[in-house]
């Protein structure tokens, strides 16, 4: 069981990210490829990824073998705010780092011996990996980003507005079947079945707790960094019977723009949908003034940043190109 012991101010700073953490998604998949069974929506997904994997991916694909375990180095805290920055985290991992959370691995035979010259830090080794790491996200998860965004994005409004309306007891109540939430006086505890340890307690002590949610990552985890908030991703529970590629609105709209639809669920800012695209602000400011003029988007200024919204023929026509 891992429990994290929350006090009021640990409350009053927990934040809801709001967009997928790239790094996160690429890691469940590549864990969801060993799973013997997956969810049903998942099925077609790890029939294609696996049918798509390359001998390069191999130096990651090592790594993401445990179901119950995922070396930390590969989900910094941040996340990244897009593939390449997460990339340049995971690169710039001491060797320490690398030998402390891989070598016991190996030795334990839980990981294969090749895996070693990764954990002495080798640079060929470092290099390897970034690009099997590029490779796997080539088929794994970028031809089906929009509709994952989408569907965080969605998960991420609902819980938004209620806390709004009624505070952040009930999103936590209701985050996930696999959490259980429980005030115990002027604390709180949120705790949940983990398959790696009988006992292990957490306490932020202030610094805070960052709301992750995923659509790949099969059950929570967490991650604590003393520097900053403690960081719990919690999988979503997905509207679709099936993860899609979203390729027929692509079709229509063109790659990028589709993206950028599908990006705007949730009330982005112009840089907040460049920045989960991966374009600059210029281009994402020219294809929302596209989608405006389409009547696809709504446009509004709160304070100093301009917001994006979905109208409902934006909104139809979203559902419609996912389902084809």
């Amino acid at each position: 069981m891992m429990t994290l012991h929350l006090n009021a101010t640990d409350l009053s700073r927990t934040v809801l990210r709001s967009a997928p953490a790239v790094l996160l998604e690429l890691g469940a998949a590549g864990q969801r490829l060993f799973e013997a069974t997956v969810p049903e929506h998942l099925a077609a997904w790890q029939a294609r990824t696996r049918a798509a994997l390359r001998p390069e991916m191999r130096p990651y694909l090592d790594l993401c073998r445990l179901p119950w375990w995922f070396p930390d180095f590969l989900t910094p805290p941040s996340f990244g705010r897009d593939l390449a920055t997460g990339l340049d985290e995971v690169a710039a991992t001491p060797a320490a780092t690398l030998e402390a959370e891989l070598r016991p691995r190996i030795e334990a035979g839980d990981l294969p011996p090749r895996v070693g010259a990764l954990a002495a830090g080798a640079p060929a080794a470092r290099q390897r990996l970034r690009a099997a790491m590029v490779a796997f996200h080539e088929v794994a998860v970028a031809p089906y980003w929009d509709t994952v965004t989408a569907a965080v994005q969605a998960d991420r409004a609902v819980r938004g507005h209620t806390m709004v309306d009624a505070g952040i007891d009930p999103v936590l109540r209701n985050l996930s079947p696999y959490l259980f939430w429980k005030p115990c006086g002027e604390r709180y505890e949120l705790s949940y079945e983990c398959g790696f340890a009988n006992e292990i307690a957490l306490a932020p002590a202030g610094r805070g707790v960052t709301l992750v949610p995923s659509y790949l990552v099969p059950r929570p985890c967490v991650l604590d960094d003393p520097t900053g908030p403690l960081v719990l991703a919690y999988p979503i529970r997905p509207t679709r019977r099936e993860l899609t590629s979203g390729k027929p609105l692509a079709d229509l709209l063109g790659r990028t723009r589709a993206a950028v639809l599908g990006a705007i669920a949730d009330g982005p800012s112009t840089s907040q949908v460049a920045r989960t695209i991966g374009i600059s602000v210029a281009s994402a400011s020219q294809h929302t003034t596209t989608l405006r003029s389409a009547g696809l988007i709504s446009t509004h200024r709160a304070g100093s940043a301009v917001r994006h919204t979905l109208t409902p023929l934006g909104q139809h026509l979203l559902r419609a190109g996912r389902a084809g």
